[in-house]
């Protein structure tokens, strides 16, 4: 097997061997290449530590940067091309009771059989070496991965019992590559949920949100239902307590619904902008949950997976209009108007929802309409500002002004023809008036 590599890798590989140190390719880019695409950063290793890395290197050439101590981790840039490596030292690890992600112990190793051991799958233990191109596999990985098998490298009650976050990175390769899972190593996983318990939900995040990308992560790779397959992989695994923990407070045993394969529909042929709120809107409707801020902030927020607030905000809103829709409010046309007013920011998100679940005609016809007749969406599009008011009326509260401002936009909605300075500038006193 001889892989073609870029000149500043082999000239790496060159200076490691003039120190009796062979450098290799180690996981992920070696089985990808066995599959045919090369489709991921290169990762580095050898028996060498960070000290004598950063020793040997000539630094007018190469820069080396510490990244983890602990785990012998450092990051290694060619500065004339601004090529860059990340390189681990061999090391064999020790792990306390539970399923913490992070080793107790340490030990940097010389024998790279022991560097493989400590790896989670077997597809991911394969090493090559840069210049004599030999393919190194300790645990047939190289036969697991061309028959698109995912295994553990140890038993699985081993590799899982050291990392508990190995499980969902199972159902996050899996999903990717579009491999098998090993019956063996499925059924473990699911005997050994409890291991995520012990993950933070930081850590889950990266995860879940590569999971519901997983059919964009390789261009070689088609499977348009690999994030689906993934969502299914996490019901069929039982692991949605703990993936949504702050969820699971709030609906108890009703959490163990999801590991059906039925409550799946909105995100079923969710393009990515959608994939957030349509497995969302899912989880709601499954659970038939009210949609509320605390909800949307316990399945997306710091305690689900990890959303910024302001972004969870947007969630709220998406989905709080989506149901609005959906639950059956009727909506004459002036309130449709209002309706889309009120959501304008989020009405592409909203009507793309409305549109998976086959909903909501009416309004979309309406936002055509109100395009038409040039109605204003929103109050930076009123022909007044806050400036208008007080340069007027003086003795309004500044408190007021968003209110008036948002009575106006809303008699535009039916009236546009209103939206001219002159007009709504009369009909402030008397909005004022009914805010008294």
């Amino acid at each position: 097997m001889e892989l073609k590599l870029e000149k500043d890798l082999i000239d790496l590989a060159k200076i490691f061997a003039k120190h009796d140190a062979p450098l290799y390719i180690v996981g992920g880019f070696v089985r990808n290449a066995i599959l045919g695409f090369c489709e991921t950063d290169i990762d580095i290793c050898s028996r060498l530590l960070p000290d004598e890395i950063a020793e040997i290197l000539p630094k007018k050439k190469y820069g080396v940067k510490l990244v983890n101590a602990k785990l012998g981790t450092v990051h290694i840039r060619v500065n004339e091309t601004g090529q860059e490596y990340e390189h681990t030292t061999f090391r064999a690890e020790q792990y306390n009771a539970g399923g913490a992600h992070s080793p107790e112990s340490v030990r940097f190793v010389d024998d790279m059989s022991l560097d493989a051991s400590r790896r989670d799958f077997t597809c991911n233990a394969l090493y090559y070496d840069i210049l004599s191109h030999e393919l190194i596999d300790y645990y047939n990985g190289a036969t697991d991965t061309r028959a698109h098998i995912l295994r553990t490298v140890e038993t699985p009650e081993y590799v899982f019992s050291r990392d508990g976050l190995r499980i969902l990175r199972l159902v996050r390769i899996a999903s990717e590559l579009n491999f098998k899972i090993d019956e063996h190593t499925f059924d473990t996983a699911k005997t050994m949920a409890r291991q995520l318990a012990d993950i933070s939900q930081e850590r889950f995040n990266k995860e879940i949100i590569a999971i519901l990308f997983a059919d964009y992560k390789y261009d070689a790779i088609e499977n348009p239902r690999a994030y689906i397959d993934g969502l299914k992989l996490i019901g069929d695994l039982g692991a949605w307590e703990y993936v949504l923990p702050a969820l699971a407070r709030v609906v108890g045993t009703d959490i163990n619904k999801l590991y059906s394969n039925t409550w799946l529909h909105l995100i079923l042929d969710a393009q990515p902008i959608l994939r957030i709120p349509a497995f969302t809107a899912d989880l709601i409707n499954c659970l038939n949950l009210k949609v509320t801020r605390e909800l949307i902030t316990d399945i997306l927020g710091v305690n689900g997976i990890m959303l910024n607030k302001r972004e969870c905000d947007r969630q709220f809103r998406i989905l709080l209009g989506f149901f609005e829709i959906l639950r059956g409010d009727v909506f004459s046309e002036e309130r449709a108007r209002i309706f889309i007013q009120d959501n304008f920011e989020y009405i592409p998100e909203i009507f793309g929802l409305c549109d998976l679940a086959h909903i909501g005609h009416r309004l979309q016809k309406s936002y055509t309409l109100m395009q038409i007749d040039k109605v204003p969406f929103c109050l930076k599009q009123l022909d007044i500002n806050g400036h208008d008011i007080e340069a007027l009326y003086p003795e309004i509260p500044k408190n007021h002004y968003s209110q008036i401002l948002t009575k106006l936009l809303h008699r535009t909605s039916i009236m546009p023809e209103m939206n001219r300075k002159d007009i709504l500038l009369k009909e402030v006193a008397a909005i004022e008036g009914e805010l008294k």
